[in-house]
């Protein structure tokens, strides 16, 4: 695929579950062009500075990103400050000095699509071939009909069970196997 993609409906993905099924697992979806990218890092005396993954940061603009801090224990809650274009800094509210765990979560815009509408009106209709590309209306030649198919006679298991136990017996008999 090498150009847009637009779905009526949801997008997923088919993932192997372990039991050897494959179960679906849907697509967020945004009205802008996001990128997102996790990770984990911890509080030192309080503060941490985080860098941003150098191959994440060639595909986002960096001048407006968000980041989205949920600590892994308990303290007096975590900011994030002094976001640039290498990393940013999370500090413990209240001028806490704990050495909490935490994970993260960066959502920055595509660097490589500039003009993007929120909420773009699409028109989903497919559009008609031109007038020389449509196939004759002639018809086909008619054909004579066939005769119906015998209907399948369809047994219950135990009668079919019956009877070949009955062929076996009959083929011992017989001395045929």
């Amino acid at each position: 695929m090498t150009r847009n993609l637009t779905v009526n409906g949801t997008k997923s993905a088919a993932v192997p579950f372990p039991d050897g099924t494959q179960r679906v697992l849907y697509c967020m979806e945004s009205p802008e062009l996001w990128f997102e990218d996790f990770g984990a890092a911890k509080l030192k005396a309080g503060r941490a500075v985080v860098k941003l993954d150098p191959d994440f940061a060639k595909v986002v603009t960096l001048d407006e990103y968000h980041v989205f801090v949920t600590p892994a224990d308990d303290c007096r809650g975590l900011c994030v400050s002094n976001k640039t274009a290498t990393g940013f800094e999370v500090r413990e509210l209240q001028g806490g000095t704990s050495n909490v765990a935490f994970s993260y979560r960066i959502v920055a815009r595509r660097k490589d699509i500039k003009a993007q509408q929120r909420f773009a009106k699409i028109d989903t209709r497919l559009p008609l071939p031109p007038p020389t590309a449509r196939p004759s209306r002639e018809r086909p030649p008619t054909r004579t009909r066939r005769a119906p198919a015998p209907p399948i006679k369809v047994q219950d298991p135990s009668t079919v069970r019956r009877e070949a136990q009955e062929r076996k017996r009959k083929a011992a008999r017989t001395g045929r196997e």
